[in-house]
């Protein structure tokens, strides 16, 4: 009986043990099996070189319209929120006092002209006879006097006609600037005081200023740009969005730093036919400070961190190898390459959830998934 037991025992140890080599062979096979990956190589670009910081705007020409002369508000002959032109008609005032005081001044004007032109003559008149004797050289004097006084009188007279005209055509108020107003303040009937009540504010749209700053390490990049005759292209976003909402070029940097907080001041110009952009608003801008001609760029998810920098895995002898590469810079969705890589080389891309280094891999057809032998030229 005991014997029987041994050889019943034997057999069945002998199952497991095959069974067990066989899955751990399974696994191995499943372990070496090679990764199916896509790969990229690096392009040569020309990569504009920018900075982003956030900004405001404004504009160029901000005119408050105020009255120059005192009178009652006699008509409005725009709205709130208005674009207007340069030279158009904003407000009237009563003009009736001023006509009158224009009036006024016309007929003094002529009485003193009358009175001048008889004291000139009596001078006349006097001038043989004192010669003669017939009259005093006093009164001769006197009369020169008189008509001298009248012509003075007269001259007066002029500069007090042309300040009424003047006062007249100030109770038409029109834009000095074409632009967008903003809310009215006063309506007809209330009196306007002389350069104090404002009526509404007048701004330009279109140019526009934009004004930012940037860190006081990229001064000698800036100042380059000036000193190479280049304005500096600048795009300004939306504040959330990215969108692009406006083109122009730098137009001026600040003669000193903030010692504050270490920053440089710039403002830039940037057209607004559109007037997607308003004088106050906060937005995102973009300036060019150059580009880098011929270099490498790779997809930016290609490059990965790591402890010792930074690094993408590439194609070498069927396997994939991590190879160091250094970023001279980066964008949203590219990545200049510094050094690490040449053109020739295959990046993986983008990068399995396997992926490690010296696993085996072969390669996708490009736009598919059939596998293609490790080695092949990317697509």
């Amino acid at each position: 009986m005991g014997n029987r037991r041994v050889w019943v025992v034997l057999p069945l140890l002998a199952v497991l043990l095959t069974a067990c080599g066989q899955q751990n062979g399974q696994q191995r096979g499943r372990g070496d099996q090679a990764l199916a990956v896509q790969v990229v190589r690096p392009v040569s670009e020309t990569v504009p070189l920018t900075v982003t910081a956030a900004g405001t705007m404004s504009s160029p020409h901000s005119v408050t319209i105020t009255a120059r002369i005192t009178g009652r508000l006699d008509k409005v002959w725009v709205s709130s929120g208005q674009t207007v032109r340069k030279g158009q008609v904003l407000f009237t005032l009563d003009a009736a006092p001023y006509e009158a005081a224009l009036a006024e001044a016309m007929a003094k004007l002529r009485g003193d002209e009358a009175q001048a032109r008889y004291s000139a003559g009596q001078v006349e008149s006097l001038k043989p006879l004192v010669a003669k004797d017939y009259v005093t050289r006093q009164t001769y004097e006197q009369a020169v006097a008189t008509a001298q006084a009248d012509r003075a009188q007269v001259a007066q007279d002029r500069a007090a006609l042309e300040t009424a005209r003047l006062n007249l055509g100030y109770t038409t108020l029109r834009a000095p600037i074409a632009g967008r107003l903003g809310v009215i303040s006063l309506q007809p009937g209330n009196v306007v005081q002389a350069d104090a009540t404002s009526l509404v504010t007048l701004k330009q749209m279109s140019p526009l200023l934009v004004n930012f700053s940037l860190p006081q390490a990229m001064l000698q990049q800036v100042l380059g740009l000036t000193a190479a005759g280049l304005n500096g292209e600048i795009e300004v976003m939306h504040e959330d969005l990215g969108t692009v909402l406006a083109k122009g070029h730098l137009k001026a940097v600040d003669n000193g730093v903030s010692a504050s907080t270490g920053t440089i001041s710039l403002q830039g110009e940037v057209d607004n036919a559109g007037h997607a952009l308003w004088p106050g608003q906060f937005v995102s801008v973009r300036l060019r400070l150059g580009a880098l001609t011929d270099a490498l760029v790779l997809p930016a998810g290609a490059v990965q961190p790591g402890q010792d920098g930074t690094f993408v895995y590439v194609v070498q002898d069927g396997k994939a190898a991590v190879r160091k590469v250094t970023v001279r810079l980066t964008t949203a969705t590219k990545a200049v390459i510094g050094q690490g890589l040449v053109a020739s080389d295959t990046v993986i891309y983008p990068l399995p959830a396997r992926i490690r280094p010296n696993a085996p891999v072969k390669l996708l057809e490009a736009g598919g998934s059939t596998p293609a032998a490790a080695g092949k030229k990317a697509p």
